[in-house]
């Protein structure tokens, strides 16, 4: 039985009453067991607040933005204990350190002509003319020089299938003189899938309108175009809806692998330096010092008489070595010949080896075949061809070891990857 406890109560003398809305209506007393228990949870409440200000004193809870983590633009949103990233559209990663906007190989010639298709393809002067959609690659040359849709088409497009899923942060478009007239691609639609037979249309951001990009304005200018957020697909579909006289367009596309990881490391564009370039070899034509092909003219693209190293030996123990001077992560190669005085030469495949102190050297396997893994080169002394390693390397110091060669030994390269700080 429990015993109730009553506080003496007094009241006011009469007519001295006031109440307000501080004051409390009376109610009953509460026993000691309820005091009691009230205490005990009143206590318990306390204790809640004080292990979590425990824990956030213990863990060192902050506002991670504080610390400005986002690179290039990006824009943090703090987690708990964590953040995130929202970043523009040409970086990636979890700072948004990856640029994800070099060239996917149109005007290089990394994606091959069967890559690239059409709806339709103009054939003019009696069909001895045949603007192939092939030809759609950027600052292309000659008299047929770009893709133009046939003039009865009514919704053309150009589709590049990328042969994987890619990350496209952008688009660079062009137009064409034909038979002396410019044309040229004003407005386009730009559609994704990612199996070739389901697109998605992309879409102004946050609504479900298609996004209409400005075009050219004349025949040679190239026109940009980023997308914000990226795409991520296998194919990529141009649908041109406003051209100057026919649909006529080249283009490149940008954006990089699904990794991010996937940026020039600096051969092309000289960040690599000469002396960080080597080779087992150098061939001098004509034995003369002014046509000397050294490693350091091994560099993608680069122009003039002599513009690559060609190895003073035709034999598979001649290697072009590149010292990144840090651990680098390394995900793909990319190869080019050359010509010596009109002789077409470049390398037909070749293997890769990687050490961390230029010493002890490791052959890249195939992991499938448990062997040396060969990979495919050249097949002209012009066109970039790119391999791209999965899994990564991650070293300091690089070789490309020619297998099969046509005329000598001869490469112009660039080595793609991502630093170990980024």
């Amino acid at each position: 039985m429990k015993l109730l406890y009553f506080h003496h109560l007094s009241f006011p003398a009469r007519g001295s009453f006031h109440y307000s809305s501080l004051d409390r209506p009376w109610q009953p007393a509460k026993s000691l067991y309820e005091q009691e228990e009230e205490e005990e949870k009143k206590r318990e409440e306390v204790e809640d607040v004080k292990v979590d200000e425990t824990v956030v004193e213990e863990e060192g809870y902050v506002n991670e933005c504080e610390r400005d983590p986002c690179k290039n633009g990006g824009i943090c949103t703090d987690l708990v204990a964590n953040y995130s990233c929202d970043c523009p559209g040409e970086y990636m990663g979890r700072n948004c350190q990856y640029k994800c906007s070099g060239p996917l190989g149109m005007e290089g010639g990394i994606i091959s002509n069967q890559q690239i298709t059409a709806s339709s393809t103009h054939r003019a002067l009696f069909g001895l003319q045949k603007w192939y959609p092939y030809f759609a690659r950027l600052n292309k040359k000659g008299l047929v020089n770009a893709w133009t849709a046939a003039e009865n088409d009514r919704w053309p497009w150009i589709q590049i299938n990328l042969q994987r899923k890619m990350r496209v942060t952008g688009l660079i478009t062009q137009g064409a003189k034909r038979i002396g007239s410019p044309e040229y691609v004003k407005s386009y639609k730009v559609a994704s899938s990612d199996d070739g037979k389901i697109w998605r249309t992309y879409k102004v951001k946050g609504t479900d309108e298609d996004m209409i990009f400005q075009g050219n304005v004349d025949n040679n200018t190239p026109s940009a175009n980023s997308f914000t957020p990226s795409i991520e697909a296998q194919y990529v579909r141009i649908y041109p809806q406003v051209c100057r006289r026919h649909c006529t367009l080249r283009m490149e596309l940008l954006g990089c692998e699904l990794t991010g990881c996937s940026e020039p490391l600096g051969l092309k564009s000289g960040h690599v330096q000469d002396y960080q370039i080597t080779a087992s070899s150098t061939f001098r034509t004509l034995n003369m010092d002014m046509f000397t092909w050294e490693p350091s003219k091994a560099r993608l693209d680069k122009q003039g008489k002599v513009n690559a190293w060609t190895a003073g030996h035709s034999d598979q123990s001649q290697w072009l070595q590149v010292d990144m001077l840090v651990a680098t992560k390394i995900t793909a190669i990319i190869t080019q010949g050359a010509k010596d005085f009109g002789h077409v030469q470049f390398v037909g495949s070749y293997k890769l080896a990687f050490s961390n102190d230029g010493e002890r050297w490791h052959i890249y396997q195939d992991e499938k075949q448990k062997k040396d893994k060969v990979f495919q080169g050249n097949f002209d002394n012009d066109t970039h061809r790119k391999n791209v390693i999965d899994p990564p390397i991650f070293t300091r110091f690089i070789r490309i070891l020619p297998w099969s060669w046509y005329g000598r030994i001869t490469l112009r390269a660039e080595v793609l990857g991502c630093t170990e700080e980024e």
